[in-house]
C-alpha cells in the first residue's frame, strides 16, 4: 500500500517512487531510471519487506550527499554513509548538510538507522554519541531555541557500519505533538547522555482537508523512565498506550481508553506500521498479539524487524504513519 498524496500537474513529469527494501545482503542507496531504492540489512520477521516513501511525478537529483525526489508539494530523500566510532562528528555534519538541504522545506518524519546502536565506543554508547551530534547540529543551525524544529522521528539499530537517514517533508504547515504522560525526549535529564535527543512524539499535517499523523518510534517509557520491562507483553501495552496517547493528540481518536491500545479506525485511515523486535523469540508472539490489538485488516501495511532498539533495557519499538481517507 502506498500512501495518498496529492498529484503534481503531470506534464512533463514521470512518477518517481523512494522505497526502502529492508532484508537486503547489504546497506546502500542507488538511483536507477525513476527509483530510488534504500537497501536495508535489517532482518524482516513478517510477510513484508518494502516500504514505499511516495510515488509522485516529480524529478530526481542527488545533493549534499542525499538522493532526492522533488514533487510540487513534497521533498524526500534518504543518505546512506559509512561512519567512523564515535559517531558525533558524522552524525553532526550528517544532519547540517540536511537542515541546509530542508531548509526551505517543513519537516514531517526522519527515519535515522544507527551503526550498533547499544555498543559502546570511547566511553560513549553509540546512541548516546548519535544523539549528541545530532542535537549540536541543530543548535548550530538554528540556534538555543532549535526544540520547536524537530519533526516526528525513530533512531534503531542497524548492525552495519553505515549511517542511514531518510526523511518526508512538504509544503503544508506541520504541527509537532508531545505525550502528556511522558517528558519530550528534547527535555530529557542527563542520565541519558551529554544531550537529549532530537525529535518530537509525533507530528500531524492537514493536507487538502484531511490528517495525516506521523508518529514517532514509540517504546515502553512513561515521563522518561523505562517501564514494564518485567515481559514483553507489558511492554507491548504500555507502548500501544503510548501511541494511543499521541493518536488522541493527532485529533485521530475520539474515544481512547487507557491501555486497551485503541488505535485509529482501519474504516476510515490508511495504516502503515513498523515494529521493531530486539529478540528474535519474541517476534510471532508480538506478530499476532499486535494484529489483534489494532484489530489489522488486509488494508494495513505492517512490517515486522529485528532490530535493536534506543535503549538496551527495552524490548519493542512501533512507529506509524496514519492517513484519514
Amino acid at each position: 500500500m502506498t500512501l495518498s498524496l496529492p498529484n503534481l500537474p503531470s506534464v512533463g513529469l514521470e512518477t518517481k517512487s523512494l522505497r526502502a527494501r529492508f532484508g537486503q545482503n547489504k546497506t546502500d542507496c542507488i538511483a536507477t531510471g525513476d527509483t530510488i531504492d534504500l537497501s536495508l540489512k535489517m532482518p524482516v520477521l513478517g510477510s513484508q519487506d518494502t516500504e514505499y516513501i511516495i510515488s509522485q511525478p516529480g524529478q530526481i537529483y542527488q545533493k549534499l550527499g542525499f538522493h532526492i525526489i522533488e514533487t510540487a508539494d513534497r521533498f524526500v530523500g534518504a543518505l546512506v554513509q559509512e561512519v567512523d566510532f564515535p559517531l558525533e562528528q558524522a552524525a553532526y555534519e550528517i544532519y547540517l548538510n540536511f537542515l541546509e538541504l530542508t531548509k526551505d522545506w517543513n519537516l514531517f518524519r526522519v527515519w535515522n538507522y544507527i551503526p550498533y546502536i547499544n555498543e559502546e565506543f570511547c566511553g560513549l554508547e553509540n546512541y548516546r554519541s548519535f544523539c549528541k551530534g545530532r542535537s549540536l547540529a541543530f543548535e548550530a543551525f538554528y540556534g538555543e531555541e532549535f526544540n520547536f524544529k524537530m519533526p516526528a522521528a525513530s533512531a534503531v539499530g542497524i548492525n552495519d557500519n553505515k549511517l542511514v537517514l531518510y526523511f518526508i517533508a512538504g509544503k503544508e504547515r506541520a504541527t509537532n505533538i508531545e505525550n502528556p504522560e511522558q517528558v519530550p525526549a528534547f527535555n530529557y535529564p542527563k542520565q541519558y547522555g551529554p544531550r537529549s535527543p532530537s525529535f518530537a512524539r509525533g507530528t500531524v499535517v492537514l493536507q487538502d482537508g484531511k490528517h495525516i499523523g506521523y508518529l514517532s518510534g514509540t517504546a515502553s517509557i512513561k515521563s522518561h523512565e523505562s517501564v514494564t520491562l518485567r515481559n514483553i507483553s507489558e511492554q507491548f501495552h504500555t507502548t500501544l498506550d503510548n501511541m494511543s496517547l499521541v493518536f488522541e493528540r493527532m485529533g485521530l481518536l475520539h474515544e481512547r481508553m487507557s491501555f486497551h491500545g485503541t488505535m485509529p479506525d482501519p474504516a476510515k485511515y490508511d495504516r502503515r506500521f513498523k515494529v521493531y523486535i530486539r529478540h528474535l523469540e519474541d517476534a510471532e508472539y508480538i506478530q499476532n498479539l499486535f494484529a489483534q490489538s489494532i484489530f489489522a485488516s488486509e488494508d494495513d501495511h505492517i512490517l515486522y524487524l529485528r532490530s535493536d532498539i534506543c535503549r538496551f533495557e527495552l524490548d519493542l519499538e512501533i512507529e506509524a504513519i496514519i492517513a484519514e481517507r
